[in-house]
């Protein structure tokens, strides 16, 4: 389960880069139906078909982990998944206006100017930043306590760890697909 994991985590970091393309030699996974709501489009763009697919893999994934790691029933874990799937489609937004905003930052940083000159510019980026990272964390603290609402305190204590782990691990897979490139 955990090579799978990995290897889902890894697909799902390929598919968050805007240059990624898919390698002939990686291994495919089987086909996970998709979600009430996706369907395949022939109009769509492979991207977003993949992007599509990857994501309903993830939901199963974490579906799985939950019912394994915190005991739950599937129609509870899938609850979960479903909530942990929105927190994320919420989040994308947000985590990509922050990257473009980091490389203002060190595009002024490293650009012409002096200190003053510098600072006046990049003031507005860093509380742009600063309120991103806000949002992100009512966002995250949101979505913690609609999950721990329906938790025992033993299963939050697992579903903490759990989410702890499927971060540690994507962010494994993308620093990997990253050194790929």
């Amino acid at each position: 389960m955990r090579t799978q994991m990995s290897l889902i985590l890894l697909l799902t970091a390929q598919s968050l880069g805007a240059q990624a393309h898919p390698q002939p030699d990686r291994p495919r996974l089987d086909p996970v139906p998709r979600p009430a709501g996706i369907r395949r489009d022939s109009t769509q763009h492979p991207a977003v078909v993949r992007r599509e697919r990857i994501v309903a893999q993830l939901h199963q994934l974490r579906k799985g982990k939950l019912q394994e790691s915190l005991g739950l029933p599937e129609e509870k874990a899938k609850a979960i998944a479903d909530r942990w799937s929105k927190f994320d489609a919420d989040s994308v937004g947000r985590r990509q206006q922050m990257m473009q905003l980091r490389q203002q930052v060190n595009a002024t940083l490293m650009g012409p100017g002096n200190e003053d000159e510098k600072n006046r510019k990049l003031q507005p980026i860093v509380d742009q930043i600063t309120t991103l990272r806000q949002e992100q964390q009512r966002a995250r603290d949101r979505f913690e306590a609609d999950v721990s609402g329906t938790l025992s305190p033993a299963q939050q204590g697992r579903f903490l760890l759990l989410m702890d782990e499927f971060q540690k691990s994507l962010q494994d897979a993308i620093r990997e697909q990253r050194k790929e490139r």
